[in-house]
């Protein structure tokens, strides 16, 4: 009997890897275990709301801003935890599953120069099965604010935030920008920094070159 050539042992090793369900060294993940996998994720689902939400209203205050601020708007920024096991893994090495996201949008009133007022929620959604892998809880992180001095998107956006602890412990926040990017400083359209006070990048800068913005929240009977 002739002895079997190397080739034709390779195409045979090849085809039973084939017939196992082998990944092709083309798919991305099977070639790099850490590719991103988010383009295996389903859509995001509709998210079900909450008949009775828990009201808090959130009030933001300036000080010493350098100009008027005609566009200010309101986040609420909702997620599931990372890694949550009642929802999809997407595979990969780390076994990486999909997360629920979610920006609502809140209204903010001028009540004068300086001061405005919304209605944020921090039980927006409803516990709930998206996917048959158990109850998914889509909770609040933060409520963030956004001000433009006209809203055009080439000027700096100023953007701070409330985190869900400080919203439920009704701790004021206190923080400030540079006068010197208003309305367009060296970051163009992009968020510049904000310095918050008891941190270190607020200890490295002047009070005197900053304008205030305080944010606080309080919950409503």
């Amino acid at each position: 009997m002739k002895p079997i050539s190397l080739s034709v042992m390779a195409l045979f090793l090849a085809g039973i890897g084939t017939a196992c369900g082998a990944r092709s060294m083309s798919d991305p993940i099977a070639s790099n275990p850490y590719a991103d996998v988010k383009h295996r994720a389903p859509p995001q689902p509709e998210l079900k709301r909450n008949p009775t939400p828990t009201p808090y209203e959130i009030t933001v205050t300036l000080k010493d801003a350098p100009g008027p601020f005609a566009s200010i708007k309101g986040f609420m920024q909702y997620e599931t935890k990372l890694a949550d096991p009642c929802l999809p893994d997407l595979g990969g090495m780390a076994g990486t599953r999909m997360r629920i996201k979610e920006n609502v949008p809140f209204e903010l009133q001028q009540v004068n120069v300086d001061t405005y007022r919304g209605v944020i929620y921090t039980d927006l959604f409803e516990d709930h099965d998206y996917f048959g892998l158990g109850s998914c809880h889509v909770g609040l992180v933060a409520a963030r604010v956004e001000l433009r001095p006209t809203g055009a998107t080439t000027e700096s956006a100023f953007v701070e935030y409330l985190s869900l602890d400080e919203i439920q412990k009704q701790t004021p926040m206190h923080s400030g920008f540079l006068k010197r990017q208003y309305p367009a400083g060296t970051f163009g359209g992009a968020s510049v920094p904000s310095f918050r006070e008891g941190t270190q990048m607020r200890a490295r800068v002047d009070g005197k070159d900053l304008f205030g913005i305080e944010l606080v929240a309080h919950k409503r009977n």
